[in-house]
């Protein structure tokens, strides 16, 4: 049944201005960013710890956006009907998640190899491989999976203002939990994770090999917060009767 429903969803998907822009964003984000970087006098490092800080403050963002047009186009196409009629409602709501957490870890990974190409370009094989860029990129769509979980949720539940706005939180929390505020409390704070997770991973890979130590801590409290909202995800999904959002 879910393997049907992901089907479907991906169909649904061909020529979606979502899709569109999972292909468009990242050709954009890396262009603006490397004709800045191409005439900026920062170190290398610390070009590559503020893309990989900046795609990850801007993440939230976009996922809420993209999951309310993803519950906006279930709202519109009968109230949810589709939905409820289905004989499994958790495949079909799941499925919907799944398609859009897959086709992020397809845009960070292209953010990637286009950011890196084009660095290479301007600097030469230097302070990190594609192989390092390409990693960073796959621990914020990690680090990401929690959020689509909730914010999935939210839009089912509270409305797609509710859920657009929640990115826009999400957002303001991850640029400023990289300053010292939230050098001890963003661990514990999933909120953060798309701008502070690639972040440490880079200043193990780049900087300092004793950041090995704190990405093994929060290796442990991700894989609970994600198994949590994971749980929590599918009581939804099993107890979901539609909605009678009005927005």
């Amino acid at each position: 049944m879910f393997s049907r429903c992901l089907r479907a969803d991906f169909y649904k998907m061909k020529r979606n201005p979502i899709t569109i822009a999972h292909i468009v964003i990242p050709i954009v984000v890396s262009i603006v960013f490397l004709a800045y970087y191409a005439t900026s006098g920062w170190n290398e490092t610390d070009k590559i710890s503020a893309f990989f800080e900046a795609l990850g403050s801007g993440f939230p963002v976009l996922i809420g956006i993209f999951i309310a047009s993803t519950m906006e186009q279930e709202q519109n196409a009968g109230a949810f009907q589709n939905l409820l009629t289905l004989r499994s409602k958790t495949a079909a709501l799941f499925s919907k998640a799944v398609t859009l957490i897959l086709l992020s870890l397809f845009a960070l990974l292209f953010t990637a190899v286009l950011f890196g190409l084009g660095f290479i370009m301007i600097h030469g094989q230097g302070t990190a491989s594609m192989g390092v860029l390409l990693m960073a990129a796959f621990v914020m769509w990690l680090s990401a999976i929690p959020l689509y979980l909730l914010f999935d949720i939210f839009a089912f539940v509270f409305g797609k203002a509710f859920v657009i706005g929640a990115g826009l939180i999400s957002g303001l929390i991850s640029a400023l939990f990289l300053t010292d505020i939230g050098m001890y409390a963003w661990k514990v704070v999933p909120l953060s994770w798309t701008a502070r997770m690639p972040e440490t991973f880079l200043v193990y890979e780049l900087a300092d090999i004793g950041a090995l130590s704190e990405i093994r801590s929060q290796a442990l409290i991700y894989m609970a917060v994600a198994i949590v909202c994971l749980v929590g995800y599918f009581i939804f999904a099993a107890n979901y009767e539609g909605s009678k959002i009005s927005e």
